[in-house]
């Protein structure tokens, strides 16, 4: 295997590496220090923390003024860019992910708010989305370069399970914005004509609703998940530790059927199911005789589905009753 020399000088000293990434570090920390910028960056917290951006001209500015974008992000490539070409193997200092035509950077965090920058490719034969997504944020931007063709999504006040969804198309180039707010307005890109650069500035709700996902064609409701990160990461948890069979986990899985997060209890009872029935059945069981808990109508349906599919569940059951 070839091993480029530049990669094999690193393997014996790493102390180029450090160097480098020190610089790229050095770089960003220009930027959000410069002295242009600290009336945006000092509103960015403040919305982080709630505030409404009304009441942050400075970080407003940025999204119905174009000059004020791109002088921002011209400011941020001129200190970075020269850096990385000095130092092609260090890591850009921002989190940065690169899918399906589509790269994201996010340039600053506060709270539940995040600064990015959005970059669109065109891509040939690429097909029309079938699925929407509904979450609960607000989101504000403008295009830098480029230009395409949206379409805004809105969604009239429904049931959860079934929208009434209309689409408008809207072209967008170079210093154009508009504004979403994410339960009931959202956006997919249609049409790019070469690229697309998107400034964007979005904050998460600080009790956020469950994300809704609907079929564009009939409204149908195809997904629903937690909006909240917390919830989502347990979530994840409790699938692991299903897929790795940690029997020993279904006591906890049990517990936490009792309380919490509604989508995190469904999650708990659905992997000490498939970890331990009859503990998991009990734990369904109980759900579903307390008329009062939001889940006992779903615990219900389950219910009878499993023993309709297998009936000695019931005949167990009926077991464990004292009478």
């Amino acid at each position: 295997m070839r091993i480029d020399p530049a990669l094999r000088a690193l393997r014996t000293n790493p102390a180029p590496q450090r160097a480098a990434q020190s610089s790229l570090e050095d770089a960003k920390a220009d930027w959000r220090n410069d002295s242009r910028n600290a009336a945006i960056f000092e509103d960015f917290r403040r919305y982080g923390a709630g505030v409404d951006l009304a009441e942050c001209a400075a970080l407003r500015r940025l999204f119905v003024e174009p000059e004020k974008s791109a002088r921002v992000v011209s400011g941020l490539v001129s200190k970075l860019l020269p850096e990385i070409f000095a130092h092609p193997l260090g890591q850009v200092p921002f989190r940065h992910q690169y899918s399906g035509g589509m790269a994201i950077m996010q340039l600053a965090a506060a709270g539940e708010a995040a600064i990015s920058l959005v970059m669109c490719e065109r891509r040939a034969n690429a097909a029309r989305p079938q699925t929407v997504c509904f979450t609960d944020s607000e989101r504000h931007e403008i295009a830098l370069a480029g230009a395409g063709t949206l379409q805004i999504v809105r969604r009239a006040q429904a049931a959860d399970d079934q929208a009434r969804l209309s689409c408008r198309p809207l072209a967008i180039g170079e210093g154009q914005s508009l504004s979403l707010s994410g339960m009931f307005d959202t956006k997919f890109i249609e049409f790019v004509e070469d690229r697309l650069v998107i400034l964007r500035l979005s904050r998460t709700a600080a009790a956020p609703q469950a994300s809704l996902e609907f079929r564009l064609s009939d409204g149908k409701l195809v997904h629903r998940a937690s909006g909240n990160k917390g919830d989502s990461q347990h979530e994840m948890m409790l699938s692991l530790l299903g897929r790795m069979g940690r029997e020993d986990a279904a006591p906890v899985m049990a517990e936490m059927t009792r309380e919490g997060s509604d989508h995190v209890r469904w999650q708990a009872l659905r992997e000490c199911l498939a970890l331990d029935t009859a503990r998991g059945f009990a734990a369904l069981s109980a759900l579903a005789r307390d008329a009062q808990d939001p889940l006992a109508s779903d615990a219900g349906a389950l219910r009878a589905q499993l023993i309709g599919a297998h009936p000695q569940l019931a005949i167990w059951e009926k077991s464990l009753c004292p009478a």
